[in-house]
């Protein structure tokens, strides 16, 4: 901030005045880099009906359900629905060992799987 008083110079009359300034407001920018958190990793759980690509949707292992009426689940050596390795439909709890060389797991009106191992 800046004043500055001005005094009237001879004469009778005194003339006194302040003028007062204000600096300009400084703006910065600050840029603020966050990481996106990790993609979520596979999971221990199939909670819906559907098709889970083994190591990306689901980690390999042991899995149980309580089973439904009609539970079916097929597991898979790719992506075609008809390369079965082993597959199920049955009544009741089911138990299946998913191996990390399987490509996927398809499950239907199984319930929720749950790794046990």
């Amino acid at each position: 901030m800046v004043a500055v008083l001005l005094a009237g110079c001879g004469g009778s009359g005194n003339t006194a005045a302040t003028v007062t300034s204000t600096p300009p407001a400084i703006t910065k920018t600050v840029t603020v880099t966050r990481t996106p958190p990790p993609p979520p990793g596979p999971k221990t759980i199939m909670e819906t009906n559907g098709t889970y690509v083994v190591g990306t949707d689901i980690v390999p292992g042991t899995y149980r359900t309580n089973g439904k009426y009609g539970c079916y689940w097929a597991r898979l050596s790719s992506f075609d629905t008809g390369d079965i390795i082993d597959n199920n439909v049955s009544d009741g709890p089911q138990v299946v060992q998913i191996a990390p060389t399987d490509t996927a797991f398809m499950t239907r009106n199984c319930g929720v799987w749950h790794k046990v191992d």
